[in-house]
């Protein structure tokens, strides 16, 4: 038997790989492989709890080859396409696409190969509640005093956008109420120019106010006085406070009225100032005097002495 198998022994090797050649060209003939590129969902795993992601891209175009059959017995969800946010860090950074492809499938390339996030910690700030009175009352009335029941809230969002906000507004129509009235107000979140910041939730979105109105009071501009302690560091020189706004209207009785041409602020430290700066300080409102609010800023400069060299 084994002298049968050594006879022709070169022709019979020849045969075989003449037989596998031909194999060969008729499979791939008939099942040829081919280049077809398609569309995959972007998926992102281990995303850390407690901040907001965001990124551009969707979706990822790969390219592909493997045999026709291979291509009739897959469908676009065999193929994946993800980011892995493992130890990802606050802030914008750019990470690498990984592609998961089916047996038979070679990557011939992938757009976009790497994708830009924007990372942002979920925080949240307390922010002052400020309510602006617009119209106005009943002929003969003026508003005498308002009162709302949270002058301060809580904003929480992504630290980008929670940074921008400096403050809840709320707007009070008057109406030509002649009656005093109490009001629930809803709140945005603005920024320093009062537009409104998006992507950010205040934990309480509205304020109740009580609006009392009064006959025969008086409105007046009056100039705000800062009132600085004179406990400045040594090497420094104070050189102005202005506060902002520098005139406010008060409203109040007449006889009072009369006799108030500026309100002063509350006292302040000066003695861990360093450098110039802004400071939000209370007014001092007299009694009988209604104010649209209690605090201005103050704007602080100062300078270093100059050394006597002599």
């Amino acid at each position: 038997m084994i002298n049968l198998l050594k006879q022709n022994l070169f022709l019979k090797c020849i045969s075989l790989l003449l037989a596998l050649g031909l194999w060969l060209y008729v499979m791939n003939e008939q099942n040829p492989s081919i280049t077809n590129s398609v569309s995959v969902q972007l998926s992102i795993i281990n995303a850390p709890d407690g901040y907001q992601i965001h990124h551009d891209n969707d979706t990822i175009k790969i390219r592909l080859k493997a045999p026709r059959s291979a291509f009739a017995s897959v469908d676009n969800s065999d193929f994946k396409a993800y980011v892995d946010l493992t130890d990802v860090k606050e802030g914008e950074q750019t990470l690498p696409v990984h592609i998961q492809l089916p047996a038979g499938f070679e990557l011939l390339g992938s757009s976009p190969e790497n994708i830009k996030f924007v990372v942002d910690k979920i925080v949240q700030k307390q922010i002052p509640v400020d309510l602006v009175l617009s119209g106005k009352p009943a002929d003969d009335m003026v508003v005498a005093s308002t009162k709302q029941s949270a002058d301060t809230i809580v904003v929480r969002g992504p630290r980008t956008q929670v940074d921008a906000v400096r403050r809840a507004i709320g707007y009070i129509g008057l109406d030509n109420n002649k009656d005093d009235f109490t009001v629930i107000v809803p709140l945005r979140a603005v920024d320093d120019d009062n537009k409104d910041v998006s992507n950010v939730t205040l934990l309480s979105s509205t304020v109740n106010a009580s609006i009392t109105l009064a006959h025969g009071l008086t409105r007046k501009i009056v100039t705000i006085k800062p009132l600085a302690n004179s406990d400045l560091p040594a090497e420094y020189t104070l050189d102005s406070l202005k506060a902002t706004p520098d005139k406010i209207e008060i409203t109040g009785n007449p006889q009072v009225i009369s006799t108030i041409n500026y309100l002063d602020t509350e006292k302040f430290s000066l003695g861990k100032i360093t450098s110039s700066g802004d400071q939000t300080v209370n007014l001092l409102i007299p009694q009988g005097v209604t104010t649209s609010t209690n605090t201005v800023t103050v704007s602080i400069k100062i300078s270093e002495k100059k050394l006597d060299k002599n």
